[in-house]
């Protein structure tokens, strides 16, 4: 029980206080400094914040307050003023860069955490804002977009005005992900209420959700429906990734959508349409093969884009993220899409520079469509479905390991911590994405709050293993570790009979934030870590870093439970097995 009673009394208990960042080193010190393989930032040097009250809390109120924070934070990024009902903005900032849209992934992402306070709590308002998304939905899945319309591909659009309208400049497109995370979201719901809804609940679902109101034409197709019979149809087309620079077929994608057609199947089973439940199963099962093509032995990673390249005909020749190629200008509804185009074609690089092979986006796709498969799970040994089994979570956890090594020696702001320490994560090492153009890059908090979150669902598996009824002999082969598990472990948790300090990973140091809770960027300066102004360092108040760390934070609570029972599980065992000898 050494290793389980570590885990409590780290996740109980905490880290030791982190104490306030030290004052700006002079600029002799600064040249002392060993040079950082990341290009230096020419600009001036950010504004230190002064002492933070944060870091003065226990961390179990400090991350409470966080968590209210983040939940006030999220909400107001909720049909904001100047919006359309049921839109989600990916922030408030309207220039440098310009994220006042509704990205389909984003809005989907943010959802699904009302969706889960919805099913917790049944609070009425998160009801009403959950219907007025899914009628918002209704309206977008039926415009006319530059790739298409409802039933001719336009559901893969990436993005739309603040009331509705598609956005019609160069990007990107398709990215099917989009719908496919809708779906995860609003299946989980339906399903839910048909389960365990009232009577006109039900009624919502068959009308607003799946089917629709096949009578009434297809714009009343239910959105769980559309989106299905989209992804269905168009799965098999590269597209772009979710960081919406990158084309060809992606990890993250191919797991949403997967995960998307069986949550689909199970809601069409139970509303009784057994052939498209099995037509969506059938798609499910073409897309597993897929998955096991991430996995590159010889790095030991999950690669998270093969085959590189667009589809013929394929929209777009360039899209960096944000504000694309025209990063700096203001984008308004007209397009000036020949422009970029012409632009983005001379210098486009099909793999944006990723030659490490490492992204986050492997972790992120595991936290947003993988945790009911063996992705979330290191004890696969239970796996029945042989179509499935090179998937588990080593290969997950042994990326994580190579992703925060990578940055461990990335970032300025990463110097001087030790292994096992918390480190700031960005989208991936080679990435020059400073938030309104390309320069030099920064870490992000919803990258760092996903190392934590997916640690704290290995956390979750590890105790749930130790309870099992067979524990003994399960936790006798779990502890011959592959060579590939080992070494992930020992380099990401290096002692866990007497701690667990990386789940703080996904927290940024309290003295990192600011005194209001807020997080005011997407991205922090990888120089010093402090305050900086929103302008020219990404967007600030973005919704999906508040959605991270809400769900980063429960998390924890749920692996601090699990532990618990864990620990109480193997005290009974113990005192169980004194009692027999004694009876002896």
């Amino acid at each position: 029980m050494g290793i389980l009673s570590g885990l409590i009394r780290f996740i109980r208990i905490g880290p030791p206080p982190i104490r306030p960042s030290q004052p700006a080193q002079s600029q002799q010190q600064q040249q002392q400094r060993p040079q950082s393989t990341a290009a230096r930032d020419t600009r001036p040097a950010a504004r230190k914040s002064p002492h933070n009250p944060l870091v003065d809390l226990p961390l179990d109120e400090f991350l409470r307050f966080e968590r209210d924070v983040a939940w006030k934070r999220l909400l107001v990024n909720v049909n904001p003023e100047g919006t359309s009902k049921g839109c989600v903005v990916a922030s408030p900032s309207k220039a440098l860069p310009d994220y006042w849209y509704e990205w389909t992934r984003d809005s989907a992402v943010v959802e699904r955490t009302i969706v889960h306070r919805f099913i917790r709590e049944r609070r009425a308002e998160d009801w009403t804002r959950l219907t007025e998304y899914i009628e918002a939905s209704r309206i977008m899945q039926h415009k006319q977009t530059v790739i298409g319309g409802f039933e001719d591909g336009g559901l893969g659009e990436v993005k739309y005005h603040v009331d509705h309208e598609p956005f019609t400049g160069s990007w990107g497109r398709p990215q099917a992900d989009g719908p496919g995370s809708r779906i995860v979201t609003l299946a989980t719901l339906a399903i839910h209420l048909l389960e365990q809804g009232k009577l006109e609940e039900v009624e919502f679902v068959k009308r607003a959700l799946y089917p629709g109101r096949p009578e009434e034409g297809i714009e009343w197709t239910g959105v769980v429906k559309g989106d299905l019979e989209y992804v269905a149809t168009n799965w098999k087309i590269k597209g772009f990734d979710l960081w919406e620079e990158v084309s060809g077929r992606h990890f993250y994608t191919l797991l949403t959508l997967r995960t998307s057609l069986l949550l689909g199947a199970r809601l069409a089973a139970l509303l009784s349409d057994p052939t498209s439940a099995a037509r969506y199963v059938s798609a499910a099962d073409e897309i597993t093969p897929f998955l096991a093509r991430f996995w590159d032995a010889e790095r030991g990673v999950i690669v998270v884009t093969v085959d590189h390249g667009k589809e013929l005909g394929a929209v777009g020749a360039y899209a960096g993220t944000a504000d694309g190629a025209d990063v700096g200008k203001q984008v308004k509804k007209e397009s000036h899409a020949d422009e970029e185009e012409e632009e983005g074609a001379e210098n486009y690089d099909e793999t944006h520079g990723k030659i490490s092979g490492l992204d986050t986006a492997a972790v992120l796709a595991v936290l947003h469509a993988g945790r009911a498969t063996s992705w979330a799970r290191l004890s696969t040994s239970g796996c029945v479905d042989p179509s499935t089994v090179f998937e588990n979570g080593e290969k997950v956890l042994a990326t994580l390991a190579k992703i925060v090594e990578a940055f461990r020696g990335l970032y300025p702001l990463n110097e001087g911590r030790k292994k096992g320490e918390a480190v700031a994560l960005g989208r991936y090492p080679e990435d020059k994405y400073d938030g309104v153009g390309l320069s030099i890059a920064h870490p992000w908090y919803l990258c760092t709050a996903a190392a934590a979150e997916f640690l704290y669902l290995l956390v979750e598996d590890l105790a749930a293993l130790s309870t099992s009824s067979t524990s003994s002999s399960s936790s006798a082969s779990f502890l011959h570790l592959s060579p590939l598990l080992h070494s992930s472990l020992t380099s990401l948790i290096p002692s866990l009979t007497t701690h667990l300090p990386l789940p703080r990973t996904g927290v940024p140091r309290r003295s990192e934030w600011h005194e209001n809770g807020q997080l005011e960027d997407s991205k922090r300066d990888p120089e010093t870590g402090e305050e900086v102004e929103a302008i020219g360092r990404g967007a600030r108040d973005l919704t999906w870093s508040y959605a991270a760390f809400v769900t980063a934070v429960e998390e924890r609570d749920v692996a601090r439970k699990a532990l618990e029972r864990a620990l109480g599980a193997g005290v009974e065992a113990e005192e169980g097995a004194l009692k027999g000898k004694g009876r002896e």
